[in-house]
């Protein structure tokens, strides 16, 4: 890709504190989709694009006096409301706020753009990391490349996994889950079958989680497949909790610089994908 953006002028384990800051800080935003989009089976209401214009993570349009949708900026940290072209109809930089005061910015603003009050509060999630911006703590990134570097990351993923999806015909569109802040795209092998059981492969980038607080790749089969697990180009198994390859950002990182990067990706996801198709066939012929 002609266009990848290099990675690795912030050091993986430099990048925790400011992910988990904005991680936080996308789910005021994330609540606009989940009280005024329709629902979805796959809860995707809840869910970011990324949009390349205007580099930022944004959800689906609301219907209002003045159609918008909502947005996080992460080089310069920011919550948005942009309107149909992508041009920001407000804004509200995060630096030195709290979380409740952009929860706050967030309703206000909703509510103008709607010509109404919304029918309850913004939904606050649970089960996410903590950190002091959830106890008060103003957003503290100004100075930090960290912002700068997410941003590449969700960027560069965002042109590998379309690209996945153009190899491989099936998977669904690439999204970005507010809960777990990965972008990812899903196929799934048996369309008929109960979501439970049915066989999948999820394939996208965490930016660090509980488990693995460094970015990584991941391709998931599902359901967890057993016995002995096939060779990979690159990455390995993660086998502690859940069953899928993984390509630790400090690997791929180390590369080298442009395209090399890319190439390295690009090919751990394509012998994952190939291994986990082989393992899901396994399991259903056994």
């Amino acid at each position: 890709m002609s266009d990848w953006e290099t990675l690795g002028a912030v050091e993986p384990r430099d990048l925790i504190d400011a992910r988990l800051q904005l991680h936080w800080a996308a789910q005021a935003v994330a609540a606009v989709g989940k009280q005024l989009l329709p629902h979805q089976p796959d809860f995707s209401e809840q869910s970011f694009i990324w949009m390349a214009g205007p580099r930022v993570l944004a959800q689906g349009m609301v219907a209002g006096q003045r159609p918008f949708r909502s947005a996080i900026r992460l080089a310069d940290p920011t919550l948005l409301l942009l309107d149909e072209d992508g041009e920001p109809l407000a804004r509200m930089p995060l630096e030195g706020r709290t979380l409740d005061e952009a929860y706050e910015w967030v309703r206000r603003e909703v509510e103008t753009l709607l010509g109404r009050p919304l029918d309850k509060p913004l939904e606050h999630p649970e089960g996410l990391t903590e950190h002091p911006v959830t106890t008060g703590a103003p957003f503290a990134l100004a100075g930090s490349a960290a912002p700068a570097e997410l941003e590449r990351y969700y960027a560069g993923a965002d042109q590998l996994l379309h690209a996945l999806r153009e190899r491989n015909p099936g998977f669904s569109s690439v999204l970005c889950w507010p809960h777990h802040f990965d972008l990812a795209t899903l196929m799934p092998l048996d369309r008929q079958a109960d979501a439970e059981t049915a066989r999948s492969i999820g394939v996208g980038l965490s930016p660090g989680d509980a488990g693995r607080p460094e970015p990584y790749f991941y391709v998931l089969p599902w359901p967890h497949p057993e016995g002995d697990l096939p060779a990979l180009d690159g990455g390995a198994w993660n086998t502690e909790g859940w069953v899928g390859a993984v390509l630790d950002a400090a690997e791929f990182t180390a590369a080298g610089s442009h395209g090399t990067q890319c190439e390295w990706i690009e090919r751990f996801l394509s012998s994952a994908v190939k291994a986990c198709r082989e393992l899901l066939e396994r399991k259903e012929s056994a």
